[in-house]
Formats: structure tokens, C-alpha cells, sequence
């Protein structure tokens, strides 16, 4: 595929890289009749987490629909790639979700292993129009938008979350790096057509307890947060091919173990 000048230039100034992030993340797409899907895995590498495996660790995931009359939980039902929902999108609504339950695991942190409190989060918005902070760690569009550039910003706790690192993702796999200003602000150009996924990860290490879902009182040293913003971009040039979709290494390894 030929790009147009203004979008190699945008690729040289934006220091675009070709490698995964490597990082899970959660993220909804809607297809081209509005019904919308969640994922759990990479979405520029298009690793989909299934079940049984990596979607069996959600414990508490819920969605809501937010509007200007307020949130309504969304019907979120597990398939083996993805859980499907129920509720399509009305205008200028956008979905939320996020499993503040999700099993404490090791990290290595500061040179050290130690129990981590992580929350996956993600919100899908169908345009650019300004919205309030809603998840703990949450990434919504600032209503600027010049040309093919859109304007959005970070914030953890509902406070803008200053000079720390965003991907954009594209549809054919392609990572864009930015970094929040001193309002938590980053601005990102959208040179194709398709879906695009932000992503943002944070640790607090403000060390606590948690009650999981069977009642049991769990410490940690740290909380991670990952949180993802993702839309449709309908204008633009033609997107690249997107990678097959493929499994975890450790979904791999489990049907290799059966054969």
C-alpha cells in the first residue's frame, strides 16, 4: 500500500516502531452493524486471549453504558475469544469496563517481587466530543480535534496524570508512542481508517489490602492499573492487512500438551 506523504512524515516524526508493547490489555471493537465486542489480550498483535485460559481470570468484570442520562450496566456474555454484548451504542454514548477483582500476581518492581493489585479497564467511544473521567485510570478525547490530529487526556483518580507514556495501536499493528503533558494532555494523528487502541499503564505504590470475591483479605505491595481507550477513525487512508488473530503462548502450550 502507497502512503501519501503527510502520513510518512507523520510515521518519521512520531518515531513509529513496528514491535508489540507486549503488554495485555482489555479493549471493545464495534463491528460495521454497530454490535459491539470485548477482548482481553494484544490488540496490535491481535493475540486474543480464550477460555478456557486467560479470560477465566476476570472475577468481577462489569460494563456500563454511560450517556448524559446516566450509566446502565451492559450484558456481557462469554465466548471463547471474547464476550459478546448485548447493547449497541446510541450517539455519544460510551462503554466502560473493568474487573476490580482480577487475581493478584508477581511483578518484579524496583529490583524486587512482589504481590501485585492489578486493574484492566478500557472505554470505547464512538466520537471525539469531550468527556469526564470515570475509571480510576481513564483516558478520554478533549473535544480538540485539527484535521486527522484528535486531542485526549489521562487521568488517575480523576486528576490529570502528567508525563507518563501513551501507545496508540492501529488496526495493522502499527505502535505510536507519545507523552502526556503538564495536563495530562497528548495528541495523537490517525492516518487510516480502523480501529485504534490507546494505552496507558500506571503503578501505585502505595502498598494496602483487598477482599477478592471468595472473602478473603489479600495484601499487596503495589497497584497496577492498564486502561485503554478505543474508537473508530472513519476517514483516512486505506488500513494495512491486520495479523491473522493467534493464541497465547500459554493456550499454545496447553493444546500442544494434549496432542
Amino acid at each position: 500500500m502507497k502512503l501519501a506523504v503527510s502520513t510518512l512524515a507523520f510515521v518519521t516524526a512520531s518515531m513509529l516502531c513496528t514491535t508489540s508493547a507486549s503488554a495485555h490489555q482489555i479493549w471493545f471493537e464495534q463491528s460495521p452493524n454497530r454490535t459491539m465486542t470485548f477482548y482481553y489480550g494484544e490488540f496490535d498483535r491481535n493475540m486474543l486471549e480464550v477460555t478456557p485460559g486467560g479470560m477465566d481470570r476476570f472475577k468481577a468484570l462489569a460494563g456500563q453504558s454511560i450517556s448524559d442520562s446516566g450509566a446502565k450496566p451492559l450484558d456481557m456474555k462469554l465466548q471463547r475469544a471474547s464476550f459478546s454484548v448485548a447493547q449497541k451504542p446510541a450517539k455519544g454514548d460510551s462503554f466502560v469496563a473493568v474487573d476490580h477483582k482480577y487475581p493478584i500476581f508477581k511483578v518484579h518492581d524496583d529490583g524486587a517481587t512482589v504481590d501485585s493489585y492489578w486493574t484492566p479497564a478500557t472505554r470505547w467511544v464512538g466520537d471525539f466530543s469531550a468527556r469526564q473521567p470515570e475509571l480510576e485510570l481513564d483516558i478520554v478525547p478533549t473535544g480538540v480535534v485539527k484535521g486527522n490530529v484528535a486531542q485526549f487526556q489521562v487521568f488517575y483518580q480523576k486528576e490529570p496524570l502528567t508525563n507518563k507514556p501513551v501507545t496508540l495501536s492501529s488496526w495493522g499493528g502499527w505502535d505510536y508512542l507519545g507523552t502526556t503533558d503538564g495536563e495530562g494532555k497528548v495528541s495523537f494523528a490517525l492516518p487510516w481508517k480502523g480501529t485504534y487502541v490507546l494505552g496507558i499503564e500506571y503503578r501505585d505504590r502505595t502498598p494496602g489490602e483487598r477482599v477478592n470475591t471468595e472473602g478473603v483479605t489479600e495484601k499487596y505491595a503495589v497497584r497496577g492499573f492498564s486502561s485503554t481507550l478505543s474508537f473508530y477513525q472513519p476517514t483516512g487512508a486505506e488500513p494495512m492487512k491486520r495479523a491473522p488473530s493467534t493464541l497465547p503462548a500459554s493456550e499454545i502450550a496447553r493444546l500442544n500438551a494434549k496432542k
